[in-house]
């Protein structure tokens, strides 16, 4: 019997509704698009010691039982993520901007101050802006999120192509922004796992995440503002899993799915999302501008998060 090869469903934050776009969804040749590396625009990252990964972020509302709070403090949940930038910002601004995306993910993945799972950067990758073959700038209105998870397409060339340089890249996020507002579909940001159902169970899949302008500056293009984008996004690779071999990116929490309302936003995939607008996997973005009211994740999440072949888990009292 042949195994099927499901393929992830992904999920899609969204700031308004979708705007109309023309993209066609046309196989790119396989030289169209250049994807050369300014070797000068590569910023690399030690790795960090271990320790017991204390945080200063989120404290949550959810009480937590003493077998977690346990594993807490003796184990350490890390994954490594990959910021390619293809927005034209400079190796320092796309590197500024990196590292103030992951603080956050960093802190808002938190439960009373200790971490649930940390986000290492081991590289910053600026090749300038994308092009189209000839040689127009081409925008993320133009990139369609449904090619997140297809082995065609310009997002899995970009991937592919820097893959090469990672020396682990199965246990690595790549986060992909793209200058532009937002995508074809009028998402700010989407979340997924490439790979089938056999080598996600074998862990040979990666993490894939791609953010447009919007995700940080929203409708003010304020530069001052800050989103939870990736944080939530990361939530969406970190939830995919198999479930009676199926495919599936439902948030786990108690407080999901989210419930589609009349005096709420529209939300076309309401079990990846959170009904509590203080969860991060709530469906719209959230300002995270003041640190002390970030928003949060819940025991159940955290425990989903930590089962990804993605998470790189070490036994502290080993080191």
């Amino acid at each position: 019997m042949k195994d099927k090869l499901d393929k992830p469903k992904k999920a899609e934050h969204k700031l308004n509704k979708p705007k109309k776009a023309e993209h066609k969804l046309n196989e790119p040749k396989k030289e169209e698009y250049k994807l050369n590396e300014d070797k000068k625009n590569v910023y690399k990252f030690d790795k960090p010691k271990k320790d017991k990964h204390k945080q200063l972020g989120n404290q949550g509302f959810n009480q937590t039982s003493p077998q977690f709070l346990f594993n807490q403090y003796n184990v350490s949940y890390t994954v490594n993520v990959v910021g390619i930038f293809y927005n034209g910002e400079t190796i320092e601004q796309a590197t500024s901007r990196f590292q103030r995306d992951v603080e956050i993910a960093n802190k808002i993945w938190t439960i009373n101050g200790r971490s649930c799972i940390r986000f290492d950067i081991t590289k910053v990758i600026a090749p300038g802006l994308l092009g189209n073959p000839d040689g127009t700038p081409r925008f993320a209105e133009s990139i369609n999120p449904l090619e997140l998870q297809a082995n065609t397409g310009i997002i899995n060339q970009i991937i592919e192509f820097h893959k090469q340089e990672i020396t682990n890249p199965n246990n690595t996020i790549f986060v992909v922004y793209f200058k532009g507002n937002a995508f074809s579909n009028g998402s700010i940001g989407t979340g997924g796992i490439q790979g089938n159902s056999i080598e996600f169970a074998n862990g040979n899949v990666h993490g894939r995440v791609i953010m447009a302008d919007r995700s940080i500056k929203t409708v003010t293009n304020d530069p001052t503002r800050q989103f939870n984008t990736l944080a939530h996004e990361i939530g969406h690779v970190l939830f995919t899993r198999l479930e009676a071999g199926q495919f599936t990116t439902n948030d786990p929490s108690p407080t999901a799915p989210y419930i589609n309302a009349s005096n709420k936003p529209f939300d076309g995939s309401p079990a990846s999302h959170n009904n509590n607008i203080r969860n991060t996997m709530w469906p719209v973005a959230l300002e995270v501008t003041n640190p002390f009211m970030l928003p949060i994740i819940d025991e159940a999440q955290c425990t989903q998060a930590r089962k990804s072949p993605l998470v790189i888990v070490q036994n502290l009292f080993m080191q």
